[in-house]
C-alpha cells in the first residue's frame, strides 16, 4: 500500500506572524515557516543557516545575517537555536527566536525569501554544523561570543564549527571590541597615505625584509 505523506504544507503569508510551530516539511525538523509571495516559484536559492541564542548578541547576528541574505536574488533562511539536551524550555526556545527573528521582517521586502526557524537540542558546535550539512547550506552565519559560548573564547564553539561546516562560515565579533595590536608608527602611516600604499614603512623601520606593497605587485 503506498505511503501517504502527512506532513502539513508551509504557510503562505503576507507578513511574517509568530504562530506556533509546526513541522518542516522540507527536512522533517520542527519549526515555524513563513514564505514571501513569491517564493513558491522553483529559484535557484542561497542557503544561509544563522545560529541565535538569546545573548544580546545575537541581534547583531541577525543584522549581519540579514545584510548577506540580502545580497542574494533568493534567499533561503535557516534561523537556527541549539539547546542542551537536558535543558527543559525547548517550547520557550521557539517562542523567543520567533520573537527575536519575525520583527527584523516588518517593512523589509521578503517577496522572494523563504524563511524558516528551527530548534535543535545537543551539542552547540555539532548541531549548528550538522544543520548545515543537512540543508546543504552555502554560508553559516554565527557570533564569537553568547549563550552557544560558554567560555566566551572563539574555540569554544566558533572555531569547532569552522572546523566542522562544509561550507563557508562568518564568524561575527563585537564591534565594540577592536582588535589588539601594536601601536603604529606615526612616521609609517603617514608614508603609506602619502605614497598612496607604494611605502609602508619609513627609514627607520624599513629593511630589506620588508618590501613594500608596491614592489611586491610590480
Amino acid at each position: 500500500m503506498p505511503c501517504r505523506n502527512t506532513s502539513p504544507e508551509p504557510r503562505r503569508v503576507e507578513a511574517p506572524d509568530a504562530r506556533p510551530p509546526s513541522r518542516d516539511p522540507a527536512t522533517g525538523h520542527e519549526g515555524c515557516i513563513f514564505r514571501g509571495r513569491l517564493a513558491a516559484a522553483r529559484l535557484p536559492r542561497y542557503r544561509i543557516v544563522v545560529a541565535l541564542d538569546r545573548s544580546e548578541y545575537a541581534e547583531i547576528v541577525l543584522e549581519h545575517a540579514m545584510d548577506q541574505a540580502a545580497r542574494h536574488d533568493s534567499p533561503e533562511l535557516h534561523f537556527l537555536t541549539v539547546v542542551a539536551r537536558a535543558r527543559p524550555g525547548v517550547e520557550e526556545a521557539r517562542r523567543a527566536l520567533a520573537e527575536l527573528v519575525l520583527p527584523a521582517f516588518e517593512g523589509f521586502d521578503y517577496a522572494d525569501w523563504l524563511v524558516r526557524l528551527h530548534v535543535r537540542s545537543g551539542v552547540a558546535h555539532e548541531e549548528i554544523a550538522s544543520f548545515a550539512s543537512d540543508v546543504r547550506a552555502n554560508l553559516i552565519v554565527l557570533g564569537r561570543f553568547g549563550l552557544h559560548h560558554r567560555s566566551g573564547r572563539l574555540g569554544s564553539v566558533a572555531s569547532r564549527v569552522l572546523d566542522r561546516a562544509s561550507c563557508p562560515t562568518l564568524v561575527i565579533g563585537l564591534v565594540d571590541q577592536a582588535p589588539d595590536s601594536q601601536p603604529q608608527c606615526g612616521a609609517c602611516v603617514e608614508l603609506r597615505a602619502i605614497t598612496d600604499g607604494e611605502r609602508w614603512f619609513c627609514d627607520e623601520h624599513a629593511g630589506r625584509d620588508r618590501l613594500s606593497l608596491g614592489g611586491l605587485l610590480g
